[in-house]
């Protein structure tokens, strides 16, 4: 029996998505004398209890009956799911003696599963004892041990090559996440050959070093600081630490800065990199990782603060470490932004064990931030170290004595002279004496050596002059190609590799070097190397400096704008070149897959903008070559893009571009026509991985043909693409350019009652307590928490990684990353505000009992408790004391506002535990009495402290801005105010109100920067994103997340209102009067649809544009229609709506507006709820639905014919017989019956097996019924009944199923694999079942391939802020295959969508 029983757990957990992890992990079972089939014997031990007085049947074991269904059923299931199991099956051979007789209880037959690869073994014993074993040595138990032991063999293997895959996955996914930063494996190569063996080895010998080093001792400082003069070491001795640091088998991670190199030179990709490298070999903090990319969580990878902020602090340094890490970070110096490196290293907690060592030249402002780092974990100030001629000498004199062959004049002892006198004129510095080595070696005349030893100058920018002469003693294409090159080694965003050097020149030269490798030496005279990673580096950062002086005088001089605007148009003209053109036909580029480009033109696609915006602003030819390609091939660079899943290169290339056009604006007119194209495209390419990132990242090539018809007609993207007669054309929808809304949360009969945004993910708060979280960039839900009360309060820590929730009276705080609780606290007062403080080290709280409370994080115990009611005394009221009603901290949680009703705002200081003074919009606030109508309904700090600001809404609508430092009133204005919110610049101001209008205002002076007016729900609820760029707004069932081009800066406001002017807010993104589209229904002509109301009317819209002809009738105004039906037999329309009325009208073709109403047949209110319509194939009937009965009407008679009480209130959806017109189908979760029109008696009904009641899955329900295939086929569409409303389970039935002799639906006809990939059914066009993917894209299965079960046909996208217009969604496929998709008070007419073709395998 408990074999059976694990089969059906197995079943089930495969059936379920949220078992789909359990299931997985089942690899194999192993039965012993398990009855798949039945025993004989189950109708005997039935017989025997029936006759007996002290027991009873038992249906379990009726089940066991070799004729069970219940057993057949399962069996069928079972084998469909064993394909990946490895089943084995050991039967009894002896009987088992039951009284006078002995039998066998379960047949040799009956305990095998049946299914292919099943091995099927005996053993020795009876049924009792198959699973009892006397000794180890007893052949049963060998048996039994050999098979447990190869499955776990079997078992260990494909763990191991699984964990293998998926590490390399892993890292892979980190290094993209990350922006592929890399190990720098190749430096630290190249410095080990560098390196002589036996230098070096006087660093390890210091007792400085070993003290840092030594694990068993806590040194002085954690920090060492190794300084040197340029080019005397630094590097090889970094490497020689890191080698050493290996070699102890410590975890060591490192970073060379390399100067002039973009992604080399900043503290963002030092940080970078450090995290990935600690990624490879630290599991934890793979993990965060990882667990950062699944939640979504994007910061931009170009500034150290947020990933300092957004990777170390909350993720890197969370994870668990056993380990002391060790940092070696090479040439300080060479960092642009060094200075972010100090604060960062003071933030770090003295309990994360970190020791860094830093080589750098010794400059003053280095030196200063050394000497000013103060914090616990660095200890007693920084090792340092100096490194001078004495130190490096012995070192210098092993790489003279290695490298002595170079020298090819002379003896031995004549050569150890010269290695002597260069070793005394080299003062320490490396890079001295492999320049002059390298062009000793090239001289055969003793004479000429030492004349080279007394010439060549002993500093360094003499020798650098020296080399400029050498180059310029070469011919004139040699001297040009030599410019080249400098500038393109100097000015590369990183450094080019020989082959894309070689090709880089070539399009900016038009000369082809063939050994370009071989040509650097001689043609630059040693300034420039290869390295043994085939890259083209500067020989160090002193030529480089050298060479970029606006003060030399040297035709070879590199001045870096001009090097840039060189730079920039050979990657425009690469980008504009042949191999980018766009292919006119998109089949060839899918056969191709991902587009192919070369290295220069992969190097072209990501650094040309930033070029662009290091280069000057006046040169027109730049202009025109941007313009040109934003003309020709901007889709191919962002399909190439795409492909690489990066899309922040988007971002950042609008970013450069945005400030390239800013700075142009000065020699430009704002109205010229170029500046206005190129700054349209600044706006798209910042909207791509908002609105589309999910589908260009699925696929690349969409960005050609199927995005464009979804941006504003005006946009760049749109205006752009190739168009043609056949392609994806949308009607239907206002164009109003982008929409500043992305998204539109709503949550149905939910109420929203609170958000909360953190850093990378932002809460909402449903009233029954539900927390759910989603995805700042896509706003897709990720996870849910519950308060399991009703919340009031949200707030997250700075680091976005800890949520408080707080309900009336208790608080909870939350793990977000792995949504587990860590604290409960059980306040026993009403709560009116929450706060994070000391670091996020703590949480405080302010309660009705006049007091505020807080609790240590770490531990979970009360950090303080204290009250102000005795320092806040009005004087007039007595032992009796209003409680407060609200409560705001400013943002170091040094003071508190106090809100009581009928009182002026009372602040409270609460590190001196004082009164610090009243403020209120009367000229003597503090003098006020009880009664006075002087309450706010909400108060803000400003969140930047250097502002000593607040805001008040009252509850009069006037906002008021006080100064609380010198408790004074600077501003009171009408804006009709009740909720606020500030941003976390301290910049932005934002109220709402009853009415549900948002503004926008800046904080300091109170002027209207935007608003959006509205009608609708009151606002309870305002949040700011973290970086400052979106606020979201809570109203009734809805969030809504927006982004106004004012808080980006990207377009001067022009909204606000000025001096004396009224204000003229601008409507942005919701309703603007109309009402929303509830029901849709198609008519038979295919050039018309009918579309039912919120406000009760029902109307006829044209296919072909997508709009409103007439209004053919109305149900009673504001009433939604909630059904309709068309009946194409005899031209007529019924409509039921939320009232319980139904009406049917006769229609009448008309030229102009398609239909008009002839004749209303039917008007009739009903006293209980309608919940589903069904005419009658003739259109003579109409059948009712109520919550109480099923009704038929005669339509022309208009009289009740039949009426039949309902047994059960399960969910159905039913349709017509498209064969038998006398019956119609109806379908529930548990079976599909046929139903005769005049009885309403069922004729047959067919069971869904996997839908049994014992299972948790049967509280799925019917969604929706849809027939295609001519009448042949219909689906049933299965969803959750009290969570969202997406697809569960799909079932395809023929229609000649139901007319044989089945009594269970069999699997073939349940497509599993295709439901976890479905969202919304949307219709049945021919043979395809067209449906809405849960990565919004629209999609079909064609029944009449083979591979409908595998395979399915993904045809275009939607935009990501289609997703959640509405709670369920209204859609339609119409005989053309046009797509119809309602939003809100519109529908979008989607033409040729299914056109496009692209095969995707069911995962």
């Amino acid at each position: 029996m408990g074999g059976l029983v694990i089969k059906q757990a197995y079943v089930l957990a495969r059936q379920d998505p949220t078992c789909a992890d359990l299931a997985n992990r089942i690899k194999a079972m192993m039965f012993l004398a398990t009855p798949h089939r039945g025993s004989d014997l189950a109708s005997t031990l039935n017989s025997m209890l029936r006759v007996s007085t002290s027991h009873s049947t038992r249906p379990y074991i009726s089940n066991l009956e070799r004729t069970s269904d219940v057993l057949a059923i399962l069996n069928n299931t079972f084998r469909h799911y064993t394909s990946d199991l490895t089943l084995v099956s050991f039967y009894e051979t002896q009987p088992t003696s039951l009284g006078p007789r002995s039998v066998m209880i379960v047949q040799k037959d009956s305990a095998q599963v049946g299914c292919a690869g099943e091995r099927v073994a005996p053993l020795n014993a009876n049924h009792r004892g198959i699973c009892k074993f006397e000794t180890p040595a007893e052949s049963n138990y060998i048996s039994v041990r050999d098979v447990l032991q190869d499955i776990n063999e079997k078992c260990l293997e494909y763990v191991q090559s699984r964990t293998e895959d998926q590490l390399h996955k892993d890292i892979l996914r980190i290094e993209q996440y990350l922006g592929e930063p890399g190990k720098p494996e190749d430096d630290l190569r190249d410095l080990e050959e560098a390196r002589i063996e036996g230098s070096c080895e006087w660093f390890a010998e210091r007792a400085a070093f070993q003290k840092w080093v030594d694990l068993e001792t806590l040194p002085s400082s954690q920090l060492y600081w190794v300084s040197a003069k340029p080019a005397t070491g630094k590097s090889v001795l970094s490497a020689y630490v890191i080698n050493t640091l290996n070699s102890l088998n410590l975890d060591c991670t490192y970073y060379f800065f390399r100067y002039g190199t973009k992604e080399r030179s900043t503290a963002s990709g030092l940080l970078l990199s450090l995290a990935f490298q600690m990624a490879l070999f630290n599991v934890s903090v793979r993990g965060k990782l990882l667990s950062m990319i699944d939640r979504g969580i994007r910061f931009d990878k170009n500034d150290a603060k947020a990933v300092w902020r957004k990777v170390f602090l909350p993720t890197v340094f969370k994870a668990e470490w056993h380990r002391t890490q060790y940092w070696v970070i090479d040439a300080l110096d060479e960092c642009s932004d060094f200075g972010a490196v100090f604060p960062m290293l003071a933030s770090i907690e003295p309990s994360i064990q970190i020791r860094v060592l830093f080589t750098s030249r010794r400059t003053g402002e280095i030196e200063t931030h050394f000497a000013a780092l103060s914090a616990p974990w660095v200890g007693e100030g920084v090792f340092f170290e100096e490194m001078n001629f004495e130190d490096t000498k012995s070192d210098m004199i092993l790489y003279l004595e290695a490298n002595r062959e170079r020298l090819h004049v002379g003896d031995t002892e004549q050569r150890q002279v010269m290695t002597r006198r260069i070793l005394e004129k080299s003062e320490g510095c490396f890079l001295w004496i492999r320049l002059v080595l390298e062009e000793l070696a090239m001289e055969w005349s003793l004479q000429h050596a030492h004349q080279i030893l007394e010439d060549v100058p002993q500093e360094m920018d003499p020798l650098y002059r020296r080399a400029l002469q050498i180059m310029t003693s070469k011919p004139r294409h040699a001297q040009e190609l030599a410019r080249a090159i400098l500038t393109w080694v100097i000015c590369a965003i990183r450094p080019l590799t020989v082959p894309e050097l070689r090709t880089a020149l070539e399009a900016d030269t038009g000369q082809t070097v063939e050994k370009l490798d071989m040509a650097i030496a001689s043609l630059c005279a040693q300034l420039v190397y290869v390295d043994k990673s085939d890259r083209v580096l500067m020989v160090h950062l002193t030529a480089r400096s050298f060479l970029v002086d606006r003060e030399l005088e040297s035709t070879f001089a590199v001045d870096e704008k001009p090097g840039h605007l060189r730079l920039a148009q050979s990657c425009l003209r690469c980008l504009c070149s042949q191999e980018m053109k766009p292919l006119r036909g998109r089949r060839a580029r899918k056969q191709l897959g991902q587009p192919q480009v070369g290295l220069f033109t992969s190097y072209a696609s990501l650094a040309f903008a930033e070029h662009i915006r290091q280069t000057t602003s006046k040169d027109l030819s730049l202009a025109k070559a941007l313009n040109t390609f934003l003309e020709s091939n901007v889709f191919s660079w962002i399909e190439c893009i795409a492909s690489t899943t990066n899309l922040s290169v988007l971002t950042q290339t609008s970013n450069s571009l945005k400030h390239h056009l800013q700075r142009r604006l000065k020699h430009t007119s704002p109205l010229d026509s170029a500046i206005q194209f190129a700054e349209s495209w600044v706006v798209d390419l910042q909207r791509m991985p908002t609105k589309f990132g999910d589908t260009l990242i699925t696929s690349p090539s969409a960005i050609h043909s199927l995005i464009p018809p979804f941006c504003p007609a005006s946009s760049a993207i749109r205006l752009g693409s190739m168009s043609s007669s056949k392609g994806l054309k949308i009607h239907g929808l206002r164009d109003d350019g982008w929409d500043d809304r992305l998204a539109c949360i709503n949550k149905g009969d939910n109420q929203i009652v609170s958000v909360a945004c953190g850093e990378s993910i932002f809460a909402i708060g449903l009233q029954r307590g539900q927390i759910l979280l989603y995805h700042n960039t896509t706003c897709q839900e990720w996870k849910s928490l519950d308060h399991q009360s009703v919340l009031r309060y949200m707030h997250f820590d700075s680091g976005g990684s800890m949520l408080a929730s707080s309900g009336r009276r208790n608080i909870r705080v939350w793990n977000v990353e792995n949504g587990l609780m860590l604290w409960n606290f059980d306040i026993g007062q009403e709560i009116l505000a929450l706060a994070f403080c000391d670091s996020d080290k703590a949480l405080i709280a302010v309660t009705k009992a006049n007091s505020v409370m807080s609790w240590y994080l770490q531990t979970g115990q009360e950090r303080d408790h204290r009250r102000w009611d005795d320092a806040v005394d009005f004087g007039d009221e007595g032992q009796f004391r209003r409680p407060p009603v609200t409560a705001a901290f400013c943002p170091d949680e040094s003071l508190l506002a106090i809100v009581y009703r009928g009182r002026p705002i009372c602040l409270w200081d609460m590190e001196d535990r004082s009164l610090h003074g009243f403020v209120g919009r009367e000229k003597d606030p503090g003098s006020l009495a009880l009664g006075t109508n002087t309450s706010p309904a909400s108060v803000i700090f400003n969140a930047n402290q250097e502002l000593t600001l607040l805001a008040a809404a009252y509850e009069d609508g006037d906002l008021c801005l006080f100064d609380y430092d010198e408790l004074r009133l600077i501003e009171s204005i009408e804006a009709n105010a009740q909720i606020l919110a500030c941003s976390g610049d301290g910049l932005t101001l934002a109220s709402g109100n009853s009415a549900g209008m948002v503004q926008l205002l800046s904080f300091e002076t109170l002027q209207l920067l935007y608003r959006i007016n509205t009608s609708d729900y009151s606002i309870r609820c305002i949040a700011f994103s973290a970086d400052n760029l979106r606020f979201l707004d809570v109203r009734g069932t809805q969030c809504n997340v927006w982004e106004p081009a004012v808080l980006s800066g990207l377009v001067e406001n022009k909204d606000s209102s000025t001096e004396g002017e009224p204000l003229k807010p601008k409507i942005i993104g919701m309703s603007d009067g109309e009402l929303e589209i509830v029901t849709i229904e198609l008519d038979n002509t295919g050039d018309y649809f009918f579309v039912g109301k919120s406000d009760g009317s029902v109307c006829v819209y044209a296919m072909k544009d997508g709009l409103k002809r007439r209004i053919l009738y109305r149900h009673t105004y504001g009433i939604p229609v909630t059904s309709m039906l068309w009946g194409h037999s005899e031209m007529v329309i019924a409509t039921a709506d939320a009232a319980s009325r139904f009406i049917v009208y006769r229609l009448k073709a008309d030229n102009s507006t398609g239909w008009v109403a002839l004749e209303k047949l039917m008007d009739h209110r009903i006293e209980s709820a309608i919940q589903e319509v069904l005419l009658s194939p003739t259109n003579e009937r109409l059948m009712v639905c109520t919550t109480q009965y099923i009704s038929v009407w005669v339509v022309g008679a208009k009289t009740e014919s039949t009426r039949q009480e309902r047994v059960t209130r399960e969910p159905f959806r039913w349709l017509n017989h498209p064969i038998k017109p006398d019956y119609y189908i109806v379908v529930t979760a548990k079976s599909i019956s046929i139903i005769q029109w005049d009885s309403l008696a069922p004729t047959k009904t067919i069971d869904i097996p996997f839908y049994n009641e014992r299972s948790a899955i049967s509280q799925r329900v019917v969604k929706n019924t849809i027939l295609f295939c001519q009448g042949d086929t219909f689906a049933v569409d299965f969803s959750e009944p009290h969570g969202e409303r997406s697809t569960t389970a799909i079932s395809i039935l023929a229609i000649d199923t139901l007319d044989g002799n089945t009594a269970v639906l069999d699997h073939a006809t349940r497509f599993e694999g295709i439901s976890r990939e479905v969202l919304h059914l949307i219709g049945g066009f021919d043979s395809k079942l067209v449906f809405l993917s849960r990565r919004l894209w629209v999609c079909s299965i064609d029944l009449k391939q083979r591979d409908a079960q595998t395979m399915y046909t993904r045809h275009f996208p939607l935009p990501s802020d289609w997703r959640a217009q509405q709670e369920n969604y209204c859609t339609k496929v119409t005989k053309r295959g046009d797509i119809l998709y309602t939003k809100r008070e519109e529908v979008a007419v989607i033409q040729n969508g299914l056109e496009s073709k692209e095969s995707v395998c069911i995962a």
